[in-house]
């Protein structure tokens, strides 16, 4: 009688881990899945946008330096160098940067989901030896 009750109170232990194995199983997945959807698609595309400016602004900076060399008056090539400065600057300091920054946040969001499918493994193995043991426990 003693070990059915033994066997019992081990049996709701191992039950609990279960439940806990699991539902830190559900959490994990559940954040890989919203770090996968929802931040890591706003960083790639943020990417992407700033590569479009980009690309904007480098053919600005051919037509300016295009435009620079035909030109006639002194003021019209003043103001031509400027723009071209301003698309310089935009590419520097503006897009270049954000691309760096969402580049970082991906490499950050991404070390975050190899934890958490760690973590799932963990958990997995952890499931596939409680059943073992609960299992072992049941009563006859």
């Amino acid at each position: 009688m003693k070990d059915d009750k033994d066997k019992s109170e081990r049996l709701r232990y191992l039950n609990e881990q279960k439940q806990i194995q699991n539902q830190k199983r559900r959490f994990y997945l559940d954040r890989i899945e919203k770090l996968k959807k929802s931040l890591l698609g706003y960083h790639k595309k943020g990417i992407e946008y700033n590569r479009g400016w980009i690309a904007f602004h480098e053919k600005s900076i051919e037509r300016h330096k295009k435009e620079i060399q035909e030109v006639i008056t002194l003021n019209e090539k003043q103001e031509q160098e400027e723009k071209l400065k301003f698309h310089i600057e935009q590419i520097e300091s503006h897009h270049k940067k954000y691309i760096e920054y969402h580049e970082k946040e991906i490499g950050f969001l991404e070390k975050e989901v190899q934890l958490f499918e760690r973590g799932i493994k963990s958990c997995e193995e952890q499931l596939i030896f409680l059943n073992k043991k609960i299992e072992e426990n049941k009563i006859a």
